[in-house]
Parts: structure tokens; sequence; C-alpha cells
């Protein structure tokens, strides 16, 4: 049986993430579980890709623009926009399946 993971178009792994697993509080479920709302704030990656009809960032004509390389978690840095950029690139081209042991492995 295939492991539940969600995996958003942002380019994070929810699943593996310390909030959304309830290590940190407050626990979130993830921005597609939510509409793009979780505890933050307002998800603008999330509703760009509503409004373009698109699974994940890296499909859009327009990746990666702005508004995704000006979207990290202030506790990681803008490098995270990059690493992410990257593993949506490769999750294009190879799938979520792939891209997902690629997150993991390079997340460890």
């Amino acid at each position: 049986m295939q492991e539940s993971v969600i995996f958003p178009g942002c380019g994070t792994l929810c699943t593996d993430c310390k909030w959304y697993k309830g290590e940190k509080i407050p626990q979130c479920p993830g921005c597609t579980n939510v509409e793009g709302r979780p505890f933050w704030g307002e998800c603008k990656l999330y509703t760009c890709m509503q409004e373009k009809g698109i699974k994940h960032c890296g499909l859009c004509k327009e990746f990666p623009c702005d508004l995704f390389m000006d979207s990290f978690d202030p506790n990681e840095g803008p490098v995270s926009s990059a690493i992410r950029a990257g593993i949506l690139a490769y999750r294009a081209k190879h799938g979520d399946e792939k891209a997902i042991q690629y997150f993991r492995k390079i997340k460890q």
C-alpha cells in the first residue's frame, strides 16, 4: 500500500513537516486541507495555483516567478525557495513519487 502524503504545490512536503506532525505548536493541517490558509496566514502561492488551475508551481509557464522566490519560511531563509524550485522542476519532469523521494533524500 502506498503511503499517504501531502505534497502541496509550493514544493514543501507537509507530511514530513514538524508543524504538520504536531512536533511544533500550533499544529498545521497543511495548506491543501485549509484551502491555503494555514496557521501563519494566507498562502499566496496556493491562491495563484488555484487561479491558474495548476497542480504545482513547477507546471506554471512563469515558474519560477518573483512571488515564488519571495515565499519562504523566515526560519529557513531565501535559500529554501531555491531548493523548492529545484524540487518542483524535478517534480514537473519526473512526477510526484520521484520528487518525494528526492525531497526526503536532500532533507536528511
